[in-house]
């Protein structure tokens, strides 16, 4: 019981940061990438409402990644890696966490579907521009110019097959 009721102290606080969006937006909203430590090291908004401002999503990524951690150690099923999708009224957060740890985190429309095939094509474009790149440095900020293009490049192609827009 203490699981479910956590889990709705979560959806009501994220829907706090994700009430003013506006329905007519795109099927994707943000997405996160934090390190394995708790770091927002990627953030960007798809959309031109609704944007918010850096501290709130620096709050956001930090309690995600508590959330997550919290929630693999209170879930009673073993191997438990964490929630992946939180729906709530507004929005739905699909989660996917990499074997080092990293994690990715669209929030989208509700309802919206294939967000688990859409983040593992972003996590195939963080290790092929980013952890490839020379000049990265691990667990840091990303400022990778080809990543930011083909990032644009794979959501634009999800989000025309998934709304046609």
């Amino acid at each position: 019981m203490s699981l479910f009721l956590f889990i709705l102290v979560i959806s009501r606080f994220f829907s706090i940061f994700f009430l003013q969006i506006p329905l007519d937006m795109a099927a994707i909203y943000s997405l996160y990438i934090i390190n394995k430590s708790g770091g927002l090291i990627f953030h960007k908004d798809y959309g031109s409402a609704g944007r918010m401002d850096t501290n709130d999503s620096l709050r956001v990524a930090s309690l995600w990644h508590s959330m997550h951690a919290i929630s693999q150690q209170l879930s009673p099923v073993v191997g438990c890696s964490g929630i992946e999708l939180l729906e709530a009224d507004t929005f739905d957060l699909h989660c996917f966490q990499s074997l080092t740890g990293t994690k990715f985190f669209v929030v989208s429309e509700p309802g919206t579907q294939h967000m688990e095939s859409l983040l593992k094509v972003i996590y195939e474009l963080y290790t092929d521009y980013v952890l490839k790149n020379p000049f990265y440095e691990i667990e840091m900020p990303i400022r990778c110019e080809l990543f930011d293009i083909h990032l644009t490049q794979a959501i634009q192609k999800d989000r025309v097959a998934l709304t046609g827009r």
